[in-house]
């Protein structure tokens, strides 16, 4: 990603990685349901642990970006408790999953977690995109995202 979508657009650095995320749902997706239909375990709990990984590192990084770049400049313009309360969600569902997967637990349990994250972030980032980023490049303009792309951690 080049700079110029930082400093000119920070928001779109999340939008990015927000496509980044919902590949890796679909992975996710697929190996659990894969495994509640019965396939043989090892390959999709590969997976998931890939996933599991991805979503432990990047998308942390990019929720915890969320909470100390932006959310913070759209305190009083734009509610954005309920993105911190849905990052707090996903990682105790992270937490979950990384519990399930490293237990002697059952396929149909890790199916399940994996499945609440894939439901939860799945929906979380559609109202980040169609909703807050909008109204945040509305509410904050060439200012305010430049303010953004300052607070942005590489």
């Amino acid at each position: 990603m080049g700079s110029d979508t930082v400093t000119g657009d920070p928001l779109r650095r999340f939008e990015e990685e927000h496509e980044e995320a919902l590949g890796a749902l679909r992975r996710l997706e697929v190996a659990a349901l894969a495994l509640e239909g019965g396939a043989a375990p090892q390959s999709h709990l590969d997976t998931m642990r890939e996933v599991h990984t991805i979503l432990t590192t990047a998308v942390r990084a990019h929720n915890q970006n969320e909470e100390a770049a932006l959310f913070p400049l759209l305190e009083d313009l734009a509610p954005s408790a309920v993105f911190v309360q849905e990052h707090r969600e996903l990682r105790a569902l992270e937490e979950r999953l990384g519990r399930a997967l490293d237990g002697p637990g059952s396929e149909h349990v890790v199916a399940a977690i994996a499945l609440a994250i894939v439901e939860l972030l799945r929906a979380h980032i559609d109202r980040e995109n169609e909703v807050l980023f909008p109204a945040a490049r509305a509410l904050l303009g060439a200012k305010g995202l430049a303010a953004v792309a300052q607070r942005l951690h590489p």
